[in-house]
């Protein structure tokens, strides 16, 4: 929602006099895309490819795996590869910047071998690619001396005329992983950065190291973000550069940065929030930096960095926050169980240190905007760290673990769906021959891959503890019939473990989707007592607005109410006999517009809840779910809860209809699920972004709250709103019942009016709060 200008960007950027890339255009597939590369050692690679893009004009001929080197890089080292690989990229009429705003016919996993591939054109991205290198053996993309570009790799490349390939908000489903990126042969004074990465949600990148030139007039970054909304980056390193890190979005989860020799490490250029998580910084001048802007407009709003450890750099964070800054919201910072190894000083504030250093650790630290529960108040200094429950704890520091991409395997240990019987075209029923794929999976010890697909099912999927699941390029298990026909009686599509199974599972990259009217779908069902090691990791579901569901803009247009268009009871439940559940980087949505429409479209899709939370020792990271009728979030009953960044949507039609004659049930009055309106009596009734309910233990890093439409209006999100009042809808977080040891870094709200309502009284308003244009409380604490 919010646009810089290309010129802030590049000056941002440290870019001096790049060139901007020319439109360019798809082309047909060539004679090179017909063979096949030699296999090397990673299963990927050497797998049988027989993924389908079901939906695609050419079904049988579209290729969706895609090495490299069948389009004639050679990877020597000496050979310019980079127009073979953007060959690669965008053969078979791909979805390309700026003639195509998205689609789902066309994915792409673009692969590269072992070797050192020299760029001397940027890399353009395509709608839904992924670029993957060999993990055994990172493919080295380097830089030709000669390089004219933002980025090496520009995954929203410019035209000429400053107009970005994609509006940034609307960049979904694409990944990087695994490569080592060489900036060394460009000039230091030259602009030159690895990544250029606008994104928005279903997006990462992973396992990428960038090296940079270390002289002391280096302009280079590694990673240049400058606009979008969400994602996810994690397991980077960055060597040397004026900035490791030079990023600005509405909201991000970052975990695992390793950054070395910048003159920067982390340069915040905007926000409205964002989470750090285990950053490693070291011999940089300074880690951290939220300079930009000024004591009257600061331009970034809050920032929460944890679990970290900062070595040998000058300061750790520098800000410009003050009691008096502006805006009144912006400028928040969070810092939670730092180690500094000789950093003289901590924190510093226009200047001089708030905060020393030296080699320390700083338990909990931060300033900004409270509320313990009433507020606001200005604080700065020293706080109480959050209560971490020993079951969400790897030592002192939060559990994480990265998506495995079973490098260590060969080719014998997976297991095809497609090979097992499952065709995956869209049309045939596959329930049987999936169901048998994964227990034989299970029972031969083989991880079970999904051929790029469209696995239309008709009866629940049941995954037992055991299965290991991983698809190609967002492969899709799609529910069709009559088995989720009653809203009364909701069945899962995905169930993992049924109450009283203990195990794990190992889900990865895949899509689980709805066609036609399915009201009593429950997408994902998670019943496991899970071991540690368990994970669901960039699988997303995906209710209509795609080809294939029946559920786009003929069927379901703007300001219709349709019983075809009701297509999910719940999104995800992960339920009362559930612990341990592992979920990263997931994106629970329910479509608002078309993805296969060149106008992107809105549509009027209907589901009743997002994702409800009943379990123990959950684990929610750069997590979004957006546009249920009843809520987004909902933690009922539950214990031991670690979230962030999480972000929300409101439903665009609300409140037409609002939540109490949403088409479900009028109230949506279900004991079962504890639903609950949540409204001013006399008044309409929109959906919570998040509600919390007789829970203990619920841990916060970073939310996004957001209602940017009434009716399908944006007027009462905007600065422009009448008398600047922001009033999409009245309340959007709730806390009930006997909720104890509530904590919230970084909430971040926009278009609502009150903030934070605890049992049914509203104690923060959005005014007090105003950041760069999100509202934002920097800390928020409720019976700790």
């Amino acid at each position: 929602m919010r646009v810089f200008s290309l010129v802030s960007c590049l000056l941002a950027a440290g870019i001096n006099g790049a060139a901007l890339p020319s439109r360019t255009t798809n082309s047909t597939v060539s004679a090179q895309g017909n063979f096949t590369a030699a296999a090397d050692g990673y299963w990927l690679n050497d797998i049988q490819h027989q993924g389908r893009a079901a939906f695609n004009p050419d079904p049988n001929g579209y290729k969706v795996f895609r090495n490299v080197k069948d389009y004639g890089a050679r990877g020597d080292g000496v050979t310019d590869d980079s127009e073979a690989i953007n060959r690669a990229i965008r053969e078979q009429n791909r979805c390309g910047p700026w003639v195509c705003d998205s689609s789902t016919d066309s994915p792409a996993i673009v692969y590269f071998p072992a070797g050192v591939y020299i760029i001397g054109k940027k890399l353009d991205f395509y709608y839904m690619t992924m670029l993957i290198g060999n993990p055994n053996d990172r493919p080295v993309l380097k830089a030709s001396p000669n390089l004219e570009a933002i980025a090496l790799i520009d995954a929203n490349p410019y035209s000429d005329q400053g107009q970005p390939g994609w509006i940034s908000t609307n960049v979904f489903l694409r990944q990087i992983r695994n490569f080592i990126i060489d900036l060394t042969p460009i000039p230091a004074t030259k602009g030159a950065q690895g990544i250029h990465w606008p994104a928005s949600q279903a997006t990462s990148i992973q396992y990428v190291k960038i090296l940079m030139n270390r002289a002391a007039n280096s302009v280079h970054a590694g990673i240049f973000i400058e606009n979008g909304s969400g994602g996810f980056l994690a397991d980077i390193e960055t060597e040397g550069g004026k900035y490791g890190l030079n990023v600005g979005n509405q909201q991000f989860t970052m975990r695992n940065i390793r950054i070395s020799g910048a003159s920067i490490g982390i340069s915040q250029i905007w926000n409205w929030g964002w989470l750090y998580q285990g950053l490693t910084i070291s011999d940089c001048g300074t880690a951290f930096s939220m300079l930009n802007g000024d004591a009257t407009k600061q331009e970034v709003g809050s920032v929460v960095i944890i679990d970290s450890t900062i070595t040998n750099c000058q300061t750790f964070v520098d800000t410009i926050w003050s009691r008096t800054s502006k805006p009144i919201g912006a400028g928040q910072l969070i810092v939670e169980n730092i180690q500094l190894n000789n950093v003289p000083v901590a924190v510093k504030a226009n200047g001089a240190t708030v905060l020393g250093g030296g080699t320390t650790r700083i338990a909990a630290w931060g300033q900004g905007n409270k509320y313990t529960p009433n507020g606001p108040e200005k604080f700065q200094g020293a706080i109480t760290p959050a209560k971490r429950p020993q079951g969400l704890l790897d030592g002192d520091r939060f559990y994480t673990k990265s998506k495995p991409q079973y490098n260590n395997l060969q080719v014998g240990s997976f297991l095809s769906a497609r090979s097992a019987g499952a065709r995956g075209d869209g049309n045939s029923d596959d329930t049987t021959a999936i169901q048998n794929a994964i227990n034989q999976a299970i029972r031969e010890n083989k991880v079970l891959f999904f051929d790029h697909g469209v696995y239309k099912v008709t009866n629940t999927i049941y995954v037992p503890p055991g299965a290991r699941m991983v698809g190609e390029a967002y492969s899709v298990i799609m529910a069709s019939g009559n088995t989720w026909s009653n809203m009364d009686n909701p069945v899962p599509v995905i169930q993992i473990g049924r109450p009283g199974d203990r195990g794990s599972v190992e889900w990865s990259d895949m899509i689980v989707a709805t066609q036609g009217a399915t009201p009593g779908a429950k997408l994902i069902e998670y019943n496991l007592a899970t071991d540690r090691g368990s994970g669901i990791w960039d699988v997303h579901t995906r209710i209509g607005g795609a080809k294939g569901t029946g559920l786009q803009i003929a069927q379901c247009p703007v300001g219709s109410v349709k019983n075809e268009c009701m297509a999910a009871h719940t999104n995800v439940h992960i339920t009362k006999s559930a612990s341990g559940a592992f979920f990263e980087n997931n994106w629970f949505w329910t479509a608002d517009h078309d993805l296969d429409d060149a106008d992107s479209t809105r549509v009027a899709i209907f589901t009743a809840r997002g994702l409800l939370v009943e379990g123990s020792n959950t684990f929610l990271y750069a997590n979004g779910v957006e546009h249920h009728s009843l809520y987004q979030y909902q933690f009922s009953e539950a214990r031991d809860i670690i979230a962030g960044f999480i972000q929300t949507e409101t439903p665009y039609y609300m409140p037409t209809p609002d939540a109490r004659s949403q088409p479900y049930h009028t109230g949506g009055n279900d004991p079962n699920y504890h639903d609950a309106a949540v409204c001013p009596s006399g008044q309409t009734c929109n959906a919570l972004g998040l509600r919390v309910v007789n829970s203990q233990n619920v841990l916060i890093y970073g939310a996004g709250l957001y209602s940017f439409f009434r009716s399908y209006d944006t007027t009462c999100s905007k600065d422009t709103a009448p008398n600047g009042f922001r009033n999409c809808q009245s309340r959007i977080f709730s806390v009930e019942g006997s909720t104890t040891n509530l904590l919230a870094y970084s909430l971040n709200q926009v278009g609502v009016e009150h903030m934070v309502t605890i049992d049914q009284q509203d104690r923060a308003n959005w005014s007090d709060n105003l950041s760069v244009y999100s509202n934002t409380i920097g800390l928020f604490t409720y019976k700790v």
